[in-house]
């Protein structure tokens, strides 16, 4: 397995924590935040996001998409799409966006 690849599952492990995580929330208030686990390749990243579930929402609307603590951002495989204070969106480019979109729990 090359580098995009091991950095795409270790990120695809955190974002099938993360849709549990928003599915127990349903019901929630719009505007509450809640920690979501930052997805950004680092296996041994367990750093909280404080998305609300729309906030959430708008970054899983696109399989190749991830939500990740500024700085965590992994050059060559991804390019930042929003940058909002508090997390930054990524998409995945190349194999990585190939493994993300085979490996969507909402595909």
């Amino acid at each position: 397995m090359d580098r995009e690849e091991r950095i795409a599952r270790n990120e695809i492990l955190f974002r099938e924590v993360n849709e549990k995580v928003a599915e127990l929330q349903t019901g929630e208030g719009v505007e509450r935040r809640f920690d979501f686990i930052c997805e950004c390749g680092n296996k041994d990243c367990v750093e909280a996001v404080s998305l609300t579930l729309a906030e959430y929402e708008a970054v899983r609307s696109e399989p190749t998409q991830f939500v990740v603590l500024p700085g965590h951002e992994v050059p060559g495989i991804e390019h930042t799409v929003q940058s909002a204070g508090r997390y930054s969106i990524v998409q995945k480019e190349g194999e990585a966006a190939e493994v993300a979109e085979v490996h969507d729990p909402r595909s």
